[in-house]
């Protein structure tokens, strides 16, 4: 279980949600295995199997079946939370309040999908309303739907005689993908002119800080990152994306977790490098995904990867669940790397 988060006043300085938090958030497992599910882009409130929108429940039928058949002890949210879903609807969340939290997720993930935490970072769909509204709601109402920053590291131990750490570095890529000067939602460019992400220097810090976060977790036998934009072949070349990659391959992280491409895909590590690229962005609706990809789900799928840590393996699949009838439609295998960067 992770640790309490400090509580912050809704009226507390904006900025704070701006700033990673200073706290590592440490869980401990009496396992021989660590079980999650990674999905994003799941907000969407649409109904109808077989159209490009509107199988969010389908895929939240399967994801129970799957956290509770394994035992699944979280899931990894990668972002685009909330959408506007109809007519007269509004994107992301208008506040701690707003009724989309029973509505798109408290009413529709039951089960173990309802006892387990969802470690979150932002998509841009949050940020089209109040981004900070779900930091507040994390800390002050459900910290099951954790987010108690834009930026936060996590660890995860587990393992009966020997034990393995796992850490997870979740980021808020939205600073990284977008440039301010070409945003185009009032609501997001309002918001980064509020926290200060207008300023390439702000953009230098995060990424100081995610490089810092790297190099003092190199103790760690996986290092897993997780963020709304994928780094999967073309899709790297956005702004300042591609210094993410070779942060990445320098301090040899294991995995990048990311959506907002709404489909199921994977680029697997390259030779001399540690890293596999994921996209699960499928959870409610669908889209073409990134052009120089390894392995993709045919465009319309819908549906979330289901990953499994023992000691220095880890196996996953990509599940296809666009029907009731969920399948794998793709699994593979990591190696934990045993040679990491000095410190």
């Amino acid at each position: 279980m992770a640790s309490l988060m400090p509580s912050r006043a809704p009226d507390d300085n904006v900025h704070a949600i701006s700033e990673p938090s200073t706290t590592i958030f440490k869980e401990v497992y009496e396992d021989d295995k660590l079980d999650f599910l990674v999905f994003g882009d799941w907000g969407f409130q649409g109904k109808g199997i077989g159209k490009n929108h509107g199988n969010q429940k389908n895929v939240a039928f399967a994801m129970k079946k799957w956290a509770e058949r394994y035992d699944s002890r979280f899931i990894i949210n990668v972002g685009d939370s909330f959408y506007k879903s109809e007519e007269g609807d509004h994107q992301g969340v208008d506040s701690v309040n707003d009724t989309k939290w029973k509505t798109a997720w408290l009413n529709v993930y039951k089960g173990k999908l309802a006892q387990i935490p969802w470690y979150s970072v932002a998509g841009n769909h949050d940020w089209y309303n109040n981004v900070t509204a779900e930091v507040d709601y994390s800390l002050n109402v459900n910290s099951r739907f954790f987010m108690p920053s834009l930026f936060y590291v996590r660890t995860s131990v587990f393992g009966n005689e020997e034990k393995v750490k796992v850490t997870w570095i979740h980021i808020d890529t939205n600073l990284f993908y977008y440039k301010y000067d070409e945003i185009k939602k009032e609501g997001m460019k309002e918001k980064f002119g509020t926290l200060g992400w207008d300023d390439e220097g702000e953009i230098e810090e995060k990424l100081k800080w995610v490089e810092e976060q790297l190099i003092d977790q190199q103790d760690a036998n996986w290092i897993f990152v997780v963020g709304h934009h994928p780094l999967i072949g073309k899709c790297v070349d956005n702004y300042y994306m591609p210094r993410l990659t070779t942060l990445f391959e320098r301090y040899k992280v294991s995995g990048y977790f990311a959506g907002h491409a709404h489909t199921l895909e994977y680029q697997y590590p390259k030779p001399n490098s540690s890293v596999a690229y994921f996209t699960s962005g499928a959870g409610s609706r669908t889209s073409p995904g990134c052009n120089g990809k390894d392995w993709g789900a045919p465009e319309g799928t819908f549906g979330f990867l289901h990953a499994t840590i023992i000691g220095n393996e880890m196996n996953f699949e990509f599940v296809n669940a666009t029907t009731i009838k969920d399948k794998i439609i793709y699994q593979g295998k990591l190696t934990a790397n045993p040679i990491w960067y000095p410190k």
